[in-house]
């Protein structure tokens, strides 16, 4: 059980009681090696974090709202996922993600149980952001700032909540992977591109993909799925521009990030997919169009 920032001082001044300035260092390890691990629970997650091109060069009555746009086109993306396919892959999790979301005012971290989920969210994530760009979402306010850039990346590790917030090494490899990135890219690390071969048999598989298959991965029942082929007519499905589907994926693999003495293998992705957007709180016709996340620069990252 977690226990709450009392308890953690509680624990921490009984082992300082117990222990010295005499004792053994390699006692002193194990004692705090084991209160971690006791009282910081590391849960394996998904984290997607994204950052917005060039956020200190906005002109300061303009850069003041930035976060709040942010904060619509986030909001935006959860009021879709509601109203999408992706509904029964995301309905347990919606909550999780409001509630734990980490801002850093040009962007931010969020959680997923899988790289697939955050994978997905990011796809919905970008299609908002291309109706804000787009003038289709909310336009005056998108004409007085202009277009939003944003660069993101999926790390797959270790996380661990510590009051009202999370730490762990997929955050820390997440905020270093997007601060040297400066090709507004889509990247993954090693872990999540593990995680996609795995289960996917690759990345670059997920435009053959089906809902039955997903169904089985997740070992949970999926009423359909916004961006991935119904088990029956697939090619009239991916012929078909008004079908939300996702394309090609492209994956190429990036000069190791070496950042603090960390040694990160990386991967930038481009994929390429159709969707349909409409405004959840205005009766409009859908808005279908094709996008492409990512690019396929390799420049290296250091």
């Amino acid at each position: 059980m977690e226990m709450n920032n009392n308890e953690y001082f509680i624990e921490l001044d009984k082992i300082e009681k117990q222990y010295n300035t005499n004792t053994k260092k390699s006692m002193i390890k194990n004692v705090y090696n084991e209160f971690s691990k006791k009282a910081l629970i590391h849960v394996k997650e998904a984290v997607l974090g994204y950052d917005i091109y060039k956020y200190s060069e906005y002109k300061e009555h303009k850069q003041n709202l930035i976060p709040i746009v942010f904060d619509l086109i986030f909001k935006e993306t959860i009021s879709s996922l509601k109203h999408s396919g992706d509904l029964s892959l995301f309905q347990t999790e919606i909550e999780r993600i409001k509630s734990r979301f980490i801002s850093t005012g040009d962007g931010g971290y969020l959680f997923f149980s899988t790289p697939l989920h955050a994978l997905v969210f990011n796809l919905h994530f970008y299609s908002v952001l291309h109706m804000f760009n787009t003038r289709h979402f909310f336009p005056s306010l998108s004409k007085y700032v202009g277009n939003i850039i944003i660069r993101s990346a999926i790390t797959f590790n270790n996380v661990y909540e510590y009051g009202s917030s999370s730490y762990g090494k997929a955050i820390i490899d997440n905020s270093r992977i997007l601060s040297k990135d400066r090709l507004n890219r889509f990247i993954i690390d090693k872990m999540v591109f593990n995680y996609f071969n795995k289960y996917f048999n690759g990345i670059e598989s997920l435009p053959i993909i089906t809902v039955d298959f997903i169904e089985n991965i997740l070992s949970e029942k999926m009423e359909k799925m916004t961006f991935f082929r119904n088990n029956e007519n697939n090619e009239s499905q991916r012929n078909d521009l008004n079908m939300p589907v996702i394309r090609n994926v492209h994956v190429q693999k990036i000069e190791d990030l070496l950042s603090k003495n960390t040694k990160l293998q990386l991967y930038n992705i481009e994929i390429q997919y159709s969707a349909k957007w409409f405004d959840t709180n205005e009766q409009q016709k859908p808005v279908t169009f094709i996008l492409t996340i990512g690019n396929l620069n390799v420049n290296n990252m250091n």
